[in-house]
């Protein structure tokens, strides 16, 4: 079982988007990438209120499974993902009404080479988010992200570089 915080943040990151708030994207080459990520988890990142209404044998498992996540420590995954105009245009826009009506969002930085952005959430779950990104050059670009709730925090540094400019069937 994933938490919602990490499928945010996996989903963000591997995604290869960048902030946007009607300024310029990000001078990136579009085309297939390579993303290579660490992550990071620190707590349990399921808050105590929810562990409690599940079924005994339910959150042993759940409990089981965080625990051996912080012992494992960092884990690094590449993938390859395809970046589209489109990508790069809508990058972390508003989605879902429900998941994200509770959310304040704030650019810091927004331009073609640096962009960051910081979202505040409160409701049934309440979280801070940081994302920082940057294109060294048209076919490199590098970034960190954080998410904090009141049970743990997801870490994630990333480097990514351009690989084609076709997508392959995998991307």
């Amino acid at each position: 079982m994933k938490s919602r915080v990490l499928a945010v943040v996996l989903g963000a990151l591997s995604t290869l988007t960048t902030v946007s708030a009607r300024a310029d994207p990000l001078d990136l080459r579009l085309g297939s990438w390579e993303v290579t990520f660490t992550t990071i988890v620190s707590g349990s990142l399921v808050p105590e209120a929810q562990l409690q209404q599940m079924p005994p044998a339910q959150r042993e498992r759940v409990e089981a499974m965080l625990k051996k996540q912080r012992a494992d420590g960092p884990k690094t995954r590449t993938t390859r993902t395809c970046l589209t105009r489109d990508d790069l245009d809508r990058a972390f826009q508003k989605g879902d009404e429900d998941e994200e009506k509770d959310c304040r969002r704030t650019t810091r930085v927004a331009t073609k080479s640096r962009q960051e952005i910081a979202m505040v959430c409160t409701g049934e779950h309440p979280r801070k988010t940081e994302w920082r990104m940057e294109a060294t050059s048209r076919e490199s670009a590098k970034g960190e992200g954080k998410v904090t709730s009141e049970s743990g925090s997801v870490t994630m540094s990333f480097a990514a570089r351009w690989v084609a400019s076709a997508c392959g069937k995998d991307d």
